[in-house]
């Protein structure tokens, strides 16, 4: 009896060796769920209420020394200080321009001097000529010939000639003097208004936090933040001191991706250091154009702006975060992964199981997100297909 036994599991142990490996091959069901379209993005959180820390003056100046960035200001710390020594030799530039130009109209006005004083005497000797011709001008033809006489009275015209010119070039000489001098004295007022500018400038080397904060610098168009020794120029944006209950995601997104974004789209918003955690979000800008956003990149990316509607203490100004967008999202399309679809001369199709065999399967498919693809035609619901080329095909 026990000999029969062991027969028997001993043929029943060479029955089940006798048999084929399970498949390998990694199989999916068709069926019909949601699809959503998602848009990956990555950026950095910020206030989208902060109070700007400017640079003052109207020159451009120089970072000579900054405040530690995230530390916690008081209103009227110094969170930034320039370097005076640009501006002090641009206030003395422009303090020997004004005494140059004084010197200037001084000159001026010497000359103007001088030539009324040789137009004064000029117009004395006239003055003597008229007496010398009126005391010996005889018209009696009896003394004197008819040529004699005609001189005279010529001489006596030349004369009045020259007192009419000499009065109207004193008049043009010092019409001509004012004007010069009135130009120089404008020229001296836009130097004078430079140099009222940059004793303003000294004046405000120190920039002092407008109220109480946290300090975070602020990055310009290629996404850099400013430093000691950067030239900085009047009126741009040194750092912030944001409001912490109102928080936004500035995120990027590539220009080949960017398909369907706008306002109003749901996104969740992940911290790079607790990816642990989820915030919601709205879309609530979305650029015009694309950029690049790093210096020597020529990666173009569309920035989005998205407003958090959670609030959190991990939620901090400059925190990397990932974002993902639904722009869309449509029930009841029938899905197959990504990795299901092959192709060949331009045409879609998958493994079809059937049976122990797998078939090609011509398909048409339509939208598709990170994951999935949407299947239009050529498969039905409860189909199963490989998620890898099979062996045997």
């Amino acid at each position: 009896m026990k000999l029969s036994v062991l027969v028997g599991a001993m043929c029943l142990s060479l029955l089940g060796c006798s048999e084929a490996p399970p498949s390998s091959v990694p199989l999916y069901t068709v069926q019909s769920q949601a699809l959503s379209i998602v848009i990956p993005a990555t950026g950095e959180l910020e206030s989208a209420d902060a109070q700007a820390i400017t640079t003052p003056g109207r020159n451009p100046m120089t970072i000579s020394w900054l405040a530690e960035e995230n530390s916690l200001v008081q209103k009227g710390d110094i969170v930034a200080r320039f370097d005076a020594e640009q501006l002090l030799l641009d206030s003395r530039k422009e303090e020997l321009e004004m005494l140059l130009l004084d010197k200037d109209m001084r000159q001026k006005k010497a000359e103007k001097t001088q030539q009324q004083t040789e137009l004064d005497s000029e117009k004395v000797l006239v003055n003597k000529e008229f007496a010398f011709v009126d005391t010996f001008a005889i018209d009696d033809l009896r003394l004197y010939s008819k040529l004699e006489i005609i001189e005279t009275l010529s001489n006596r015209d030349y004369l009045g000639a020259k007192e009419e010119f000499i009065d109207w070039k004193q008049d043009s000489i010092g019409e001509q003097n004012q004007s010069a001098v009135e130009v120089l004295d404008i020229r001296k007022e836009g130097h004078q208004a430079k140099y009222k500018q940059h004793q303003a400038a000294l004046a405000q080397l120190e920039v002092t936090a407008p109220n109480t904060g946290l300090l975070v610098f602020d990055k310009d168009w290629r996404g850099e933040k400013p430093r000691v020794g950067q030239t900085v120029f009047p009126g741009s944006i040194i750092a912030k001191i944001p409001n912490l209950d109102v928080m936004q995601a500035k995120v990027y997104v590539l220009d080949k991706d960017a398909i369907g974004l706008k306002t109003g789209q749901k996104a969740t918003v992940t911290l790079d250091a607790y990816p642990e955690l989820h915030f919601n979000g709205t879309v609530s800008s979305v650029a015009g154009y694309s950029r690049t956003i790093k210096r020597g990149n020529p990666t173009k990316y569309f920035e989005l702006v998205v407003t958090l509607t959670d609030k959190d203490a991990v939620l901090q100004p400059g925190s990397k975060v990932s974002v993902d967008v639904e722009v869309d999202r449509q029930l009841d399309k029938m899905l197959v992964p990504l990795q299901a679809i092959f192709n060949e001369q331009g045409a879609s199709f998958v493994y079809l199981q059937v049976g122990e065999d797998y078939e090609k399967r011509t398909v048409e498919t339509a939208q598709k997100n990170l994951y999935f693809v949407e299947i239009i035609s050529g498969l039905k619901p409860g189909d199963i297909v490989a998620l890898s080329a099979p062996e045997q095909v």
